[in-house]
């Protein structure tokens, strides 16, 4: 069993090792679901927030919990795309990062409040700050400025 000093300590390479293996994994499926270009973004958000991070030294579990949550954007993107064919630049993935980068500032600033938290704490915090920063901006821009499919638009295509 890993104490929390160890999980400290590991928190780092285990993050980086579900961003890197997540995004390898996406590219070798890339495809007309998944283009290349929404692992990149991911991929180069998610290291950007999680070297943010380390600066500011989240509790234990926050790093991962933040790769979890980019892959998963991902694979959500992958998912919309397959229920509806969405032509053009993608515009509505990348304002939902930026939201996911709001929710991780906002996150990691509510977690600097709180006292101690334990590991999995710490994951879900930076896990649900990520999610829910995503999903409300691909909300609120997919209901007011832009079509996303079915997933995100309450609408009918306009």
């Amino acid at each position: 069993m890993i104490n929390g000093r160890s999980l400290k300590q590991h928190d780092f390479p285990v993050a980086l090792g579900i961003t890197h293996l997540a995004t390898a994994a996406f590219l070798l499926g890339s495809g007309e679901f998944l283009p290349s270009w929404v692992t990149t973004y991911s991929y180069f958000t998610a290291l950007t927030c999680i070297a943010l991070c380390l600066i500011f030294k989240p509790h234990k579990g926050f790093l991962t919990g933040l790769a979890v949550a980019f892959a998963t954007t991902a694979l959500i993107r992958a998912i919309n795309m397959s229920l509806v064919s969405l032509h053009g630049p993608g515009v509505d993935y990348l304002l939902g990062l930026m939201g996911a980068i709001a929710g991780t500032v906002a996150a990691l600033i509510y977690s600097k409040f709180t006292p101690s938290q334990t590991a999995e704490k710490g994951f879900a915090l930076g896990c649900i700050g990520a999610l829910a920063g995503y999903f409300l901006s691909m909300f609120i821009s997919c209901n007011t400025v832009i079509y996303c499919g079915p997933a995100f638009s309450w609408g009918t295509y306009p």
